[in-house]
This record gives C-alpha cells, structure tokens and sequence, in this order.
C-alpha cells in the first residue's frame, strides 16, 4: 500500500513521501568501463569484445588507441579516480532503485556503465537505454564546480554548478522518470509543457524523497529560496501576460529550458533561476496530490489531461510577506505579440 503524507501550511506546501523500501531487493552490476578502456595491457580489439555497445564502429582502433593515450584525457579520468566515490554511486543508486521498484514493482534495476567522456556529454551526463536495461553515467561530469577540466573546456558556470556528485542521483532519477511520463500530451500550451515536467520532478521527488530539493530541479538553495519567495509573483505574471494556456513554442525557451536565468525580459532575469516554470509545475502537481489525497501517484502520471490536474489542483500560491513588501518581478506585458487568450472560462480558472 503507497503512503503519501502531504500537510499544509498557511505559506508553503509541505511534502513528504514517506515509504518503507528496506524490503525491496535490488541486484545490479556496476562496471567502470573507463577502467578498462586506460588500461594499455587490454587492447581495443578486446575492448569491443567484452563492451560491443560502446565504441563507435566508424572509428578506427588506431584513432582509440591516440585518444586513450592523449595526455588531457588521461588526467581528466584520474581527476574522477580521485573525486568520484563509486561505493556512493552505488549506495545512492541502489537507494534509488528501491523505491522506483515501490512505486512501479515491474521496474527491473539496470546493469550500469560509469564511463569518461572527456567532459563531452555535460548537457545528458546520464542515458537509461530501456530497451537494453543499460544505464551510462558520464562521471567526468560530476567532478564538482570550478573543476579546472572544466574551465578548460569553456563548461559556462551555470551548468558547473550541477556538476558534482550530490547531484548524480538526481539526474539519474530525472532519465529512469522520463519514461514513465508520456509525451504525448493532449495539448501543447504552456500549462501541459509546466505539468509535463511537474509530473517528472515529483517522480524524482518520490524516487529520492531524503535529498534536498536543489539537487532534483538542479538549483543551488539560494535558487530555491528565490523560487519559494516569488511564486505567487511568478504565476502572476503568467496570468496576466495570459501565458498559461497559450500555444506560443517561445515560452518553453524563456521558462522551461535550462539556462542560466528564466526570461522575464526585464530587471529581475538575473536573479531568477532558469526552468521557473518546471519549478511552477512541480508545485501544481505536489497541490494536486495534496488536494486529491486519494489519487495514487502513478495514476496522476498516467492522466493525460493537464487541464484537468490543474483545475483539480486548485493551485493559487499566496503572496509572502517578502513580495507584499518588495514587488520584484513585472506583471506588465511584456510581449504584445503573445495572442491574448480569449476563453473566458479558462481566464477565472486561473484568477487574478
């Protein structure tokens, strides 16, 4: 039986998936590829043999040969010797796998590949291929910020900031949710897009409920804080701009996309965090399954209706004391190209 405890407060939700995971096995191999592939006594003929799936066939062996050879290469795969635990990667991992198994008991644990990637696959550090039941974490992604690889590569300091090893389970967590969210959504607006990536940050929140919630949506806590201090002025200002249920593609690069800051094109984008509409998302669907005490996780998952979760949420975030105090963000339009939305209905779902 699922236990969910959801209790409120006057400013804040409150969240806690509370589950008992101890009992539930988990079996899984955990290889580091990368060891092998630095390791000169086994040649890359063998290398094939024993990992078929990995190497790029359109590559020549003399090509691998130079690459694991290149001096900066070498250095970047000692560097994750040295500051990645993998004893901890699989304690987390193994954490984690329980309680994806609680909630969907069919889940099979994936045999996992910690592999070097020369600091090439910093934007997707993770690939779950279900299909294979294969999982691929990139650990030279997870070196920690200001790592100086990474100021040698040009990694903007924004996406450094997520790249250490607090945050490995996370987005390890955020590729398994993925598949069991649909992308087929009944309508492309911005409010499906927000509950599209709501629903895959309340996964991550069930999947890893011990962590704090930086690591999920990939914040620092001061981002948090902002979050938390300037939701009800965030909704605001989609409302009245009428962004909730518009069809503009644009609202998904300035609110749902990583990036150093969301766009508000005005004063305030510096301070915010980028994806502050997957952060408004996320709280829909928490005061959704706040509201609907009875509905199960996984079925608010399945359910294909956005609108339907939100009106059922009935999301309205209160104004803090802090923006009674300080208006921060401008609920001005700022787009007049935006169509305004002309359904009535819709416009007092939302309130003012």
């Amino acid at each position: 039986m699922m236990i969910l405890f959801f209790g409120c407060s006057e400013e804040k939700k409150e969240k806690n998936f509370d589950v008992d995971v101890n009992n539930i096995g988990v079996n899984f191999q955990m290889i580091d590829i990368s060891k092998d592939f630095y390791n000169y006594n086994l040649s890359i003929a063998d290398f094939k043999k024993k990992y078929p799936f990995f190497l790029d066939a359109d590559i020549s062996e003399a090509q691998y040969n130079k690459q694991r050879s290149d001096t900066l290469e070498v250095n970047i795969y000692k560097q994750i010797q040295q500051k990645v635990d993998n004893n901890k990667i699989k304690t987390d991992l193994t954490d984690l796998f329980r309680h994806i198994k609680y909630y969907y008991p069919d889940f099979k644990e994936p045999a996992v590949f910690l592999y070097s990637s020369f600091c090439q696959d910093y934007l997707n550090p993770v690939t779950y291929v279900p299909e294979k039941n294969y999982l691929f974490i990139a650990t030279d992604c997870f070196l920690g910020d200001r790592n100086r690889y990474y100021d040698i590569m040009r990694i903007d300091y924004y996406l450094q900031k997520t790249m250490s090893q607090p945050y490995l389970s996370s987005k390890t967590a955020r590729e398994i949710a993925k598949t069991f969210v649909s992308k087929n959504l009944q309508s492309q607006n911005f409010l499906s897009l927000m509950i599209y990536e709501g629903k895959i940050l309340t996964l991550i929140d069930a999947f890893l409920p011990n962590i704090p919630d930086e690591y999920k949506i990939g914040y620092t806590q001061p981002q948090i804080d902002w979050a938390k201090e300037n939701e009800f002025q965030v909704w605001q200002y989609f409302v009245q701009n009428n962004y909730v249920f518009s069809d503009n593609t644009a609202l998904g690069e300035r609110f749902l996309s990583i990036a150093p800051f969301s766009k508000f094109y005005n004063n305030i984008d510096q301070q915010s965090p980028g994806q502050i509409g997957c952060w408004i998302g996320w709280q829909i669907c928490l005061k959704y399954l706040l509201q609907n005490s009875e509905t199960k996780l996984q079925d608010m998952i399945k359910n294909p209706n956005a609108e339907e979760i939100f009106a059922q949420s009935k999301y309205k975030p209160k104004e803090t004391d802090n923006e009674k105090d300080s208006s921060q963000i401008d609920s001005k339009n700022d787009n007049p190209t935006i169509e305004k939305n002309t359904q009535k209905e819709k416009n007092e779902t939302v309130g003012n």
